[in-house]
């Protein structure tokens, strides 16, 4: 072969195999999955397995123990205060005296309004008989149908101020319509003069509790009422306590930096001894799904792309393929793998 042509044939040879490769991978179809890039690195590298186990969904919302029903207590009127019952701390039952006015003043003139009722008694009999036959001979004139009618009304008048002296009597003395414990007194001492504003009594019932909380926009349309939930009070820390919401707030709470709504749940409790009090602060767990013998991973395995989820599958020689998973419940370690994999599969957590 001449000198030229073995040359020619050798910087032919060497083009080719320089950009053969090039050419090669430009037009060989790559297989589905495989990543060329990728391989298990034992030494950086995380290897798991799927696991079957249960999953759970929650949000865990800050609060503290509250009371539904609680009474705060003023007298409608003013005057002296005759006597006081009850001293904070103490126990009392539904209907039970807290505190009195002075009621001289008010039985007097109640004494009045009944000498008033029974005044204008006689003076209304007295017309009734004045004009009785003209009423049997139906000779009533305009003139004495009004004088019969203010009769009727002045009569009607001396009931009604009687009868508003008799509730204004009654309520002198104040009365508790719930059970309870008394909380507050803004005066406790009798024989001064109150008025509404200033003698202020608050029952709260320790039997009937619960606990408040908080709720974001975006978690309140995943709860609803009576679902379960899990409490925990801070100063109970071994126990916890099981619960379902029984309020949710249609209208957010004003004052707050963001869309908050009130949330409400079951609390019962024995609290004879009073160990659960008000503004005990804990913790309330709502589970909003689970799942048993769930296919699980840690989130960390899993590789997110646009709206699609991934993970990479160990193959030979230790060859990872990157495969497209469907998921379910979430938790705050685990993901629930719904399509994708097996049991058997070897999940990669690369070093990220």
């Amino acid at each position: 072969m001449k000198p030229k042509i073995q040359k020619l044939v050798f910087f032919t040879l060497l083009i080719l195999a320089l950009f053969l490769p090039i050419f090669g991978r430009s037009y060989a179809l790559p297989k589905l999955g495989k990543t060329d890039n990728l391989t298990y690195n034992s030494k950086e590298d995380q290897l798991v397995t799927p696991t079957l186990q249960e999953i759970k969904k929650e949000i865990t919302l800050t609060g503290q123990i509250d009371a539904d029903q609680r009474a705060d207590l003023k007298f409608q009127t003013s005057g002296r205060l005759a006597w006081v019952g009850v001293k904070v701390g103490d126990r009392v039952k539904k209907g039970q005296a807290l505190a009195s006015l002075d009621q001289r003043e008010l039985k007097k003139t109640l004494e009045k309004k009944l000498n008033d009722y029974l005044t204008g008694l006689h003076n209304f009999n007295d017309v009734q008989d004045e004009y009785y036959q003209t009423k049997q001979d139906y000779l009533v004139t305009d003139e004495i149908q009004h004088i019969l009618d203010r009769s009727q009304y002045t009569l009607n008048k001396t009931v009604l101020d009687y009868e508003l002296q008799e509730i204004s009597l009654r309520y002198a003395t104040l009365t508790t319509p719930i059970a309870g414990v008394v909380t507050n007194i803004d005066q406790p001492f009798a024989g001064v003069n109150v008025t509404p504003a200033t003698a202020n009594f608050t029952v709260i019932n320790p039997e009937n509790l619960y606990f408040g909380a908080q709720i974001d926009e975006e978690d309140v349309i995943n709860v609803s009422q009576d679902q379960p939930a899990k409490i925990t009070i801070d100063s109970f820390p071994n126990q916890t306590f099981d619960s379902t919401i029984s309020y949710i707030s249609f209208t957010p709470l004003s004052g707050q930096s963001s869309v908050v709504y009130d949330i409400r749940f079951k609390l019962d409790l024995n609290n004879q001894n009073l160990l659960y009090r008000l503004g005990m602060n804990g913790d309330a767990t709502i589970i909003l799904s689970q799942q048993s013998n769930a296919l699980t991973l840690p989130l960390d395995a899993l590789i997110q792309k646009e709206e699609n989820s991934y993970i990479l599958v160990k193959g030979d020689k230790n060859q990872l393929e990157e495969r497209q998973v469907e998921t379910g419940i979430e938790s705050d370690n685990f993901i629930e793998i719904t399509k994708g994999i097996d049991q058997n599969d070897q999940i990669v957590i690369k070093k990220r």
